[in-house]
């Protein structure tokens, strides 16, 4: 994938024959150029590649909305309704998309957002030529029916990724030449299934011309294989399948007069249960063809031979799984994606003795203490305690009070004699470091006795930071880096606006082998996943348990199992008794409401809080909340951290609301199309509501 995004300066200058972003205008219809283009195979492949250079950035907290539109994480606001920084998709999330230039339009292709309509265009262009045998000199036939494929592919994805933000569209199936009048180029929306069959449609007919794992790792990685088309192909469906466009309860009765000019329906308020059979059946086939291939969930300790203890390496199992290169869970992934910066707006500073001339002598600051993109209180909360419930469930922590106290602060313990799980995850107080004034250290009651996920996924104050030099394992060891984010500390907002609002840091999203010193700064970029093995599982255990209850309730518990057990909820696992991998296991020991499981009700509300923590932070839970229907009430909530202008413990550990944002309604689970738009194309409508 290096090679192609390498080629893509080069392919940007000779292909992308138009400078204008709107959907409408068409490339120039050059025909000469064209020829010469696909004259031969180098210059017909860079095309290709060029079409894949479309792929929004999954990883980019500015480029995709599902990273910054909702509430998973905050940034910095002024008077509550004016934001700091670059992202439009922040905007979102503050309740200020429009119709007059909608933020991150990926529409047209404006405001932070990739053109996905020119992106159709290339590779309707590209299949212009291709698909035609012995049109380009020296392509092989194997190799023209997989270029054909990928482009096939790269367009149904398109199409998907406009579909999963604006709900009806149109359909660009063929390339419309410059010479098309006026009226042939005008487009009108289409209803959902007609769009959902079209894009599955163009994937069952092409995915077998591709290949199933990439053999040419070095220059190929990133290139669409048979397991990442079907992984697609299930995306699509579940979509298609959830209430968004597939009421059960009259979710989306709102959309009922939803028309195109023709005066056509775009969306069904009625209720089909096969739809949720077919999403089913799609992600098995996508989930056995992936296995055939060699994807599986990853394990820190089988694929590095780290020898970590079990408090470090379960957290490292969902930290690795994303910032590892290619691993084998990573089904679909592409390029780098721009996932330097993210990691910039992710770390904390955990540099002692840094000084503000150290930082302007070497330039550290471009990495350190820049962790803008802050997970929220709320995200905090919804990890599972180490018993795998919720915490506001678990009975153990609400006999303690531990519920009721969560937000008071707690000593750290440790134990002499041994090592514990507080010894790896949190700053002990007989260890060095920042203390408060009576030499103790303290952590939020929230942060103790939670799920290994939890400690991979967020940095707090107080707590440890595995990586970032860290070579021993040892607790006290003057390499473990710790985190103090209270005002003015190394990790807090000593170094002016760069710095978390909340006081949680995305610990996920950052590479273990990062290193940033006094001295020395190295970042490892990754290809952000777009879709990973353990988000197959979990949508496969959502359509089967939509579409057939509690009759497929042992599927649905062997694939939660896996997940939870590669998460370290298992027996054995620090000090763990019972089965807690198990969904029925752990809620009938530990759960104050142990019949959960065996409903139909109880086991969707479990399944989608396993999929909010296993995929937290990776962009995935906005648009989980949309299609679910249930964003008016999440994405209304106040956004609260900790009070990180608070210098003592005292001060700090405090809720604070950050943001109250207007309320989510109806309209906004659907994206506006810009009213210029409308004016230029008579034949479309805008998004019911707006």
């Amino acid at each position: 994938m290096k090679r192609i995004i390498n080629t893509l300066v080069v392919a940007g200058g000779l292909f992308f024959l138009g400078s204008c972003t709107d959907y409408l205008d068409v490339v120039p219809d050059n025909v000469a150029t064209l020829d010469i283009v696909f004259n031969n195979r180098s210059s017909a492949e860079r095309y290709l590649f060029s079409c894949y250079s479309f792929v929004p950035e999954y990883g980019s907290i500015d480029q995709n909305p599902g990273m910054t539109a909702g509430h998973e994480a905050w940034r910095y606001t002024i008077t509550g309704d004016r934001w700091v920084g670059g992202s439009s998709a922040f905007l979102i999330a503050t309740g200020l998309q429009n119709t007059a230039e909608p933020y991150n339009d990926y529409w047209d292709g404006e405001r932070d957002a990739k053109p996905m309509f020119r992106a159709i265009r290339e590779c309707n262009i590209f299949l212009e030529y291709v698909s035609q045998p012995g049109r380009v000199r020296d392509l092989a036939e194997p190799d023209r029916r997989r270029w054909v494929a990928e482009a096939n592919i790269l367009k149904a994805f398109y199409h998907y990724f406009l579909f999963h933000l604006y709900g009806p569209i149109p359909i660009t199936d063929t390339y419309v030449p410059i010479s098309a009048s006026p009226e042939e180029v005008k487009v009108t929306r289409l209803h959902v299934d007609t769009v959902v069959s079209y894009m599955v449609r163009l994937i069952d007919q092409s995915y077998q011309d591709l290949p199933p794992q990439i053999s040419l790792r070095q220059d190929e990685m990133g290139r669409l294989t048979q397991p990442a088309a079907l992984a697609i192909k299930a995306k699509i469906l579940l979509l298609a399948a959830s209430p968004l466009f597939n009421s059960e309860y009259g979710e989306n009765a709102y959309y009922v007069n939803f028309r195109n000019k023709e005066g056509e329906p775009l969306i069904s308020t009625t209720y089909s249960r096969e739809k949720w059979e077919k999403a089913a059946q799609a992600a098995y086939e996508a989930i056995e063809l992936a296995h055939a291939n060699g994807h599986e969930l990853y394990d820190f300790k089988k694929l590095t031979g780290a020898d970590l203890p079990e408090e470090l390496h379960y957290g490292m199992n969902i930290r690795a799984a994303i910032t590892e290169r290619f691993n084998p869970e990573l089904v679909w992934s592409v390029g780098t994606q721009g996932t330097g910066w993210l990691q910039n707006n992710c770390m904390p500073c955990i540099c002692p003795g840094l000084t503000l001339a150290k930082i302007t002598g070497y330039g550290v600051l471009q990495y350190c203490a820049r962790a803008t993109y802050a997970p929220t209180l709320e995200t905090a909360e919804r990890f599972y305690s180490s018993n795998g419930v919720p915490i506001n469930e678990d009975i153990e922590w609400v006999e303690r009070g531990d519920y009721l106290n969560r937000y008071s602060a707690r000593e750290i313990p440790v134990e002499p004699e041994k090592l514990n799980t507080y010894s790896y995850n949190m700053q002990a107080t007989n260890e060095s470091g920042s203390k408060d004034a009576k030499g103790q250290t303290h952590t939020a009651v929230l942060n103790f006795n939670r799920e290994p996920r939890f400690y991979g996924s967020l940095g707090f104050d107080g707590g440890t930071w595995f990586g970032n030099g860290w070579n021993s394992v040892v607790p006290g060891n003057s390499t473990v880096n710790y985190i103090d984010a209270k005002k003015e500390r190394e990790s807090g907002s000593k170094w002016g606006g760069l710095y978390s609002v909340t006081g949680y840091f995305a610990k996920k999203l950052v590479h273990y082998e990062n290193e940033i010193s006094q001295d020395r700064q190295t970042v490892f970029e990754y290809p952000f996943p777009i879709i990973r093995l353990a988000d197959l599982y979990l949508m496969y255990a959502e359509a089967l348990n939509e579409a057939y209850g509690t009759e497929k309730l042992n599927d649905v518990r062997y694939y939660l199992r896996l997940i939870r057990e590669r998460g370290g909820l298992k027996k054995g696992v620090l000090g763990q008794t019972q089965d807690v991998g198990d969904i029925m296991e752990a809620w009938a020991q530990y759960s104050s409401n142990p019949g959960k499981p065996r409903t139909r009700e109880g086991l969707r509300e479990i399944i989608r809080h396993e999929r909010q923590i296993e995929l937290a932070l990776e962009g995935q839970q906005y648009h989980d909340l949309r299609r679910w229907c249930i964003a008016e009430k999440e994405l209304s909530k106040p956004v609260r951290g900790w009070n990180v202008n608070g210098g003592t413990v005292e001060e700090y550990y405090n809720v604070t609301t950050l943001y109250i944002p207007p309320a989510f309604t109806k309209r906004n689970y659907l994206w506006p199309i810009k009213e210029n738009d409308l004016q230029i194309d008579n034949k479309l409508v805008q998004t019911y509501g707006w």
